[in-house]
C-alpha cells in the first residue's frame, strides 16, 4: 500500500498545476460546508441564548397600544390596556401559574459624571429577579420593601454599569434619571441579554409621567409555569381571558419561548438541509471534475500503463494507483478547504459581526465526504486504466 501512495504522490507532484486545478472543486465545496455550517450553528446558538434569556417556562404578555389606537380610530370602545386587575384575574383562575412579574418600560435620560444618554428604563416588581433567575454581582437587588416605600434605587446591568462609572465601583453612588437622583443598590451578575439594562421599582412615579396616549399601566407581564408540559395550555387560557376582558380587541402579544424554541429548531434544521444540499452539489461538481481529469490522465498515460503491465504490474496495481491518486487529490483538497473554510469564517465574523461557531463535526464530516468523493469518482477512471489491453497500450501514440 505504501508503494501505491509513493507512486501516486510522485505522479501528482509532476503535474502540480493540473493537480491544483483538479482540487479546486473540492476545496471550494469543503470550505463552503464549513463556513455555512459555522454560520448556521452560530445563528442557532444566538437564537437559543435569546430564548433562554426569556426563560423556557415563562409566558410573556406584552402590551400593544397601537392596536388600541387603531380600534379607537375605527370607533370601537377601548380600555386602558393590561391592568393589575387582568393579572390578578389570570393568576387566580390559572392554577398552573406559579408566579408572575410586572414590567413597565419607559425611555429616560440617564446621566452620571461620565455618561449621558437616552436609554430604556424598566420598572420591575420584586418577583422579576426570581422569575428570570437573576442575581446580584455587586451590592443587592431591590425588594418588596423598596417598592412599597417608593425608594429611589436602581440596579444596573454589568456593561451599563461600566459605562456609567467607567469601571469604578458604583454601588451606593447616585445617577440621574430624567430629573431625579437614584442610588445604585447593586449590579447584576453577568447574564446574556441583561448586560445593558437599567431597573427601578415598578411603582416609581417617574414611569408614569408624560405618558403617551393609549399607553397601559403595564408594559409586560411574565407568567412562570412550573411544569413545562402545561405552558401551551396556560398560554391558550391567558390569550382567551385577556381578549375577553379587553372587549375582544387583541391589544397584546403573547410570547411563548417554548414555541419559539421549537420554531427555532425547525428553522435551523431546514437551513442546515438547504445548506448541505447546496454545498453537496458543489462537492459533486468537484468530484465530476476529478473524474474528468483522471480520465484525461488515463488517456495521456496510456503508454505508461502498457509499459507497467508489460513488466509485471497487475490490473489491481494499476487500479489502486489511479484510485489512490484520486483519493489523495480529494484529501489534499479537503485539507485545503478546511483551512480556507476556517479563514472564511473568521473573515465573516470580522466584516459582518455575525456570531459563528466552528463545529468539529462539520470539519470531520466535510473531510470524510471529500475522501468518499475521491473513492467514488476515482473508481471509474481507475477501472478503465486497469482494463486497458497491454499490447494496445504499448502501441498507443
Amino acid at each position: 500500500m505504501i508503494k501505491y501512495f509513493s507512486m501516486s504522490r510522485k505522479s501528482l507532484f509532476e503535474h502540480k498545476l493540473r493537480s491544483f486545478l483538479t482540487m479546486l472543486g473540492i476545496i471550494f465545496g469543503v470550505s463552503a460546508v464549513i463556513s455555512m455550517m459555522s454560520i448556521g450553528e452560530g445563528a442557532k446558538r444566538e437564537a437559543l441564548a435569546e430564548i433562554q434569556k426569556l426563560g423556557i417556562n415563562n409566558i410573556y404578555l406584552v402590551d400593544k397600544k397601537e392596536e388600541r389606537k387603531n380600534a379607537f380610530d375605527s370607533g370601537s370602545y377601548v380600555g386602558s390596556g393590561i391592568t393589575m386587575q387582568d393579572i390578578n384575574y389570570i393568576s387566580s383562575q390559572a392554577d398552573r401559574i406559579e408566579s408572575w412579574a410586572v414590567i413597565k418600560e419607559k425611555e429616560c435620560y440617564v446621566q452620571s459624571e461620565y455618561y449621558n444618554n437616552m436609554i430604556k428604563v424598566s420598572g420591575v416588581s420584586s418577583r422579576y429577579w426570581s422569575v428570570l433567575e437573576l442575581e446580584a454581582g455587586l451590592g443587592r437587588l431591590f425588594g418588596e420593601l423598596d417598592i412599597q416605600k417608593r425608594h429611589k434605587v436602581c440596579v444596573c446591568g454589568p456593561e451599563l454599569y461600566k459605562k456609567i462609572f467607567r469601571g469604578g465601583r458604583g454601588k451606593g453612588l447616585n445617577i440621574r434619571i430624567n430629573n431625579n437622583y437614584y442610588q445604585v443598590a447593586g449590579v447584576l451578575a453577568h447574564k446574556p441579554g441583561f448586560t445593558e439594562e437599567l431597573f427601578i421599582p415598578v411603582h416609581n412615579q417617574l414611569l408614569y409621567e408624560n405618558i403617551e396616549p393609549f399607553s397601559s399601566a403595564v408594559s409586560k407581564v411574565i407568567f412562570y409555569i412550573k411544569e413545562l408540559k402545561y405552558v401551551s395550555t396556560a398560554a391558550a387560557f391567558i390569550r382567551q381571558a385577556v381578549k375577553r376582558r379587553h372587549n375582544n380587541i387583541e391589544d397584546f402579544n403573547l410570547i411563548v419561548p417554548e414555541s419559539l424554541l421549537k420554531q427555532s429548531e425547525r428553522t435551523k434544521n431546514i437551513f442546515n438541509i438547504v445548506m448541505i444540499l447546496i454545498t453537496g452539489i458543489s462537492l459533486i461538481v468537484g468530484g465530476i471534475g476529478i473524474m474528468n481529469i483522471m480520465l484525461a490522465s488515463v488517456l495521456e498515460r496510456t503508454k505508461e500503463i502498457g509499459i507497467r503491465r508489460a513488466i509485471g504490474a497487475t490490473r489491481r496495481d494499476i487500479r489502486m494507483q489511479f484510485l489512490i491518486e484520486a483519493v489523495m487529490l480529494c484529501m489534499a483538497g479537503g485539507l485545503t478547504g478546511i483551512i480556507l473554510g476556517i479563514a472564511l469564517t473568521r473573515l465573516i465574523v470580522i466584516f459582518t459581526g455575525w456570531i459563528t461557531h466552528l463545529s468539529l463535526i462539520a470539519v470531520a464530516v466535510s473531510f470524510s465526504i471529500s475522501v468518499l468523493i475521491g473513492m467514488i469518482f476515482g473508481y471509474y477512471p481507475a477501472k478503465n486504466a486497469s482494463e486497458l489491453n497491454p499490447i494496445d497500450a504499448l502501441r498507443y501514440e
